[in-house]
């Protein structure tokens, strides 16, 4: 599957990103823990030189060990990283904490100085790993727009967390070629590109084919039946009573009814990707 997804407004968010991380003091990165090796965008890595805090959002979502996995990876060399669910009552005060062992040295000079301590963060990730509900979840209440799709946020604003604290979210950003097949596939499965620019049968059947290789009862335990790759539509189509005019089953129904499975939780907590 050829899977790009790079509109104009992604463009524009990467030059807007460049030039914020410029007045910044240090960015979080959010990754949706489902995806973690997936979710990095290579080209922020030309541009974030400033300490950076790994959010893994959606914990909820996966096995602990997977969340512990990435949390100790992504922590190493003097790296920052905290496992979060964003809408969690708890997900403030870890990342209150995060930044501010990542900003500690910009801190400790200010307090030095005998100036008010204040910081700067820019909120960076691909499409709908949930950066405004991490935003949100640190100014205690809903002040940006979230949504379960790629897109909601189209541009950069600053927000302000309290005295201390000013982060920017930005537009959800992808980068314009996507080489490797898993992780546009990984990125489509949990929502980061929009599914109006997917084959959505073909992505279902991918991810059927990924789920049987991790634990073949997955499927089994929602539908009730042995889901194979070849005519799997198929089956979940009988099982939900997807029907098209003449009484075939409704492959396409049940795709978009898989890959919403799955992004609902509804097939248990999994990852599809390991910090190994």
């Amino acid at each position: 599957m050829d899977i790009n997804w790079f509109p104009g407004h992604m463009a524009r968010s990467t030059r807007e990103i460049e030039s914020n991380l410029k007045v910044a003091d240090c960015a979080l990165y959010v990754l949706d823990s489902r995806a973690v090796r997936s979710c990095f965008n290579p080209n922020f890595d030309k541009m974030l030189d400033v300490p950076i805090v790994y959010v893994l959002n959606k914990t909820d979502t996966v096995p602990s060990d997977v969340v512990a996995a990435w949390t100790e990876k992504l922590s190493v060399d003097g790296g920052h990283a905290v496992a979060v669910e964003g809408t969690s009552t708890t997900c403030r005060k870890k990342l209150l904490a995060a930044i501010k062992r990542a900003c500690a040295e910009k801190l400790e000079k200010q307090r030095a100085r005998g100036i008010n301590q204040h910081v700067r963060a820019v909120v960076v990730g691909v499409p709908n790993t949930g950066k405004s509900t991490v935003i949100n979840s640190l100014c205690g209440k809903a002040r940006l727009v979230t949504g379960d799709k790629a897109g909601v946020t189209r541009a950069a604003r600053w927000t302000r967390v309290d005295q201390t604290l000013d982060v920017l979210d930005t537009p959800g950003t992808l980068y314009p070629k996507i080489i490797d097949r898993a992780v546009g596939e990984n990125l489509a499965i949990i929502g980061s590109i929009r599914d109006e620019v997917l084959d959505v049968t073909e992505l279902a059947t991918a991810l059927i084919d990924r789920l049987n290789r991790l634990d073949d009862d997955i499927l089994v335990s929602r539908y009730g039946v042995r889901i194979d790759t070849a005519d799997g539509l198929s089956a979940i189509a009988e099982r939900r009573g997807f029907k098209i005019r003449g009484g075939e089953p409704d492959a396409d129904r049940a795709a978009v009814a898989l890959i919403d499975d799955f992004r609902k939780g509804r097939l248990g907590k999994i990852a599809l990707e390991s910090a190994v």
